[in-house]
């Protein structure tokens, strides 16, 4: 027998109503959620399994599905499952914080150029997370550039030898 959190009483389950998971700030819709609603004081509970799992996928499919640049919700949702703080996206981005934070809160919109880098850098992370490596460190090999680069001058030579690029553990990045 389960019991409301707020009042103590008995619950009742209600197993075939579509939740509103409005915790991700975004418009999701979640089926076959057992929810959980109080008689006595109107209070209503939902078990959702696995939320980090769920916000990876809500993550992934903003940067597949979504045709249009990103809302500043979606901005908002990914630096979140991406577990940073604006200014350290900025950073990674090569931005402003107050420029993440205008994109956040609707002020501006982000441009093409930022959008693909941002659902880029989700992705890697998203793949990462999920054991299907294919950038190992990719959010750390973002924060490592600095704010402002300078373009190259001169050509550099890239050197590799065959152990280098056959050894399966080079690198851990594929294209």
């Amino acid at each position: 027998m389960k019991l409301c959190y707020s009042c103590g009483s008995k619950i009742k389950a209600i197993k075939d109503k579509p939740y509103q998971f409005t915790e991700s700030g975004l418009n999701v819709v979640l089926y076959g959620i057992t929810q959980y609603q109080c008689p006595q004081c109107k209070e209503s509970y939902a078990a959702i399994p696995n939320v980090s799992r769920l916000n990876r996928i809500i993550g992934t499919h903003i940067c597949r599905e979504r045709k249009a640049l990103l809302t500043s919700e979606e901005i908002k949702f990914i630096r979140k499952d991406l577990h940073l703080k604006a200014k350290d996206l900025a950073l990674i981005m090569g931005v402003t914080p107050s420029t993440v934070s205008r994109w956040e809160n609707g002020k501006k919109d982000i441009g093409e150029v930022h959008d693909r880098l941002l659902r880029s850098i989700y992705m890697m992370y998203a793949t990462e997370e999920s054991h299907h490596m294919i950038c190992e460190g990719a959010i750390e090999l973002f924060k490592g550039f600095p704010a402002k680069r300078k373009h190259i001058k001169q050509k550099k030579e890239i050197s590799l030898n065959p152990q280098e690029w056959m050894n399966e553990n080079f690198a851990n990045c594929t294209a």
